[in-house]
């Protein structure tokens, strides 16, 4: 097999993987906490949006995890 080929699979593979996980964050309810500029699951400080406050944002792909394993 060519290693384009290849290439092209796993890249279809992590694309797919990728959109399936966030379709499943974005179909559960995020947590709320006291500020909406800490983490959910953590409750580490993070820095504001420019755009305004987002509420349900993760520190680190670890902490993204634990919250979609619940």
């Amino acid at each position: 097999m060519h290693r384009s080929l290849l290439r092209t699979k796993l890249a279809q593979s992590r694309n797919k993987m990728a959109s399936k996980v966030s379709e499943r964050a974005k179909s559960l309810m995020p947590i709320q906490v006291d500020s909406p500029h800490n983490c959910i699951v953590c409750g580490r400080k993070m820095r504001a949006f420019r755009n305004g406050s987002r509420e349900g944002r993760v520190c680190s792909p670890n902490c993204a995890r634990k919250w979609a394993d619940g």
